[in-house]
């Protein structure tokens, strides 16, 4: 009988061991080698999971193309089919942590608004505010360096823990940006890094 129980915990103590070695591969795939590659990364990033939108909800500056509102907070957006200026970003391409968007005349970085969580995030002139540095995680999210923050997508539907109503999508709706519905946009803002919901927050290349 001692040998049996032996065995069982000697097996069940490799089943853990297996499974945190899965588990530790998995998150590290969640990472994106082209975001986190040393030399930097541009092109689009859009969010893992695809939610409402069935092309994908990217990083895009709002506005119209020649009229973009660089003075509105962030957005993730509908991506485009081609990638668009207001779409192309920089990653750590400086070696500087910055997220940089770059068109004609324009060199601006994404800021932080603050350093408590549901703020929005600017585009702001680049320079040393350590409001616009930030890692690329292991866990496909933009953490703001010296925080525990992480860009994440706003969400319109129920809060964590509580339940969707019948027909609601538990993470709702993006907000229209044009009468028929083809393009929609949830705000960026911060949030705490890794307990709020994975979906909002992890990002990949496009490109």
């Amino acid at each position: 009988m001692e040998n049996r129980s032996a065995a069982r915990a000697v097996s069940l103590s490799l089943v853990l061991g297996l499974l945190c070695s899965l588990w530790a591969t998995v998150s590290v795939r969640a990472a994106d080698p082209a975001l986190a590659a040393k030399g930097g990364y541009e092109g689009r990033i859009r969010l893992v999971r695809f939610l409402d939108e069935p092309d994908g909800y990217c990083f895009d500056v709002p506005g119209p193309v020649g009229n973009r509102f660089t003075q509105f907070p962030l957005v993730a957006h509908t991506c485009h089919f081609d990638p668009l200026a207001d779409q192309v970003f920089e990653f750590n391409t400086r070696g500087s942590g910055q997220l940089r968007w770059t068109y004609e005349e324009e060199d601006l970085c994404f800021e932080a608004l603050g350093t408590d969580s549901g703020v929005n995030i600017d585009l702001r002139a680049c320079g040393a505010s350590a409001q616009q540095r930030f890692e690329y995680t292991g866990l496909g999210e933009f953490k703001l360096v010296g925080s525990e923050l992480c860009i994440h997508v706003e969400k319109t539907g129920p809060g964590i823990g509580e339940s969707a109503g019948e027909g609601q999508d538990r993470y709702g709706r993006g907000n229209s940006v044009n009468a028929q519905f083809t393009h929609l946009m949830r705000r960026l803002e911060l949030r705490t890094c890794g307990t709020e919901d994975p979906s909002m927050s992890r990002w990949q290349s496009t490109d």
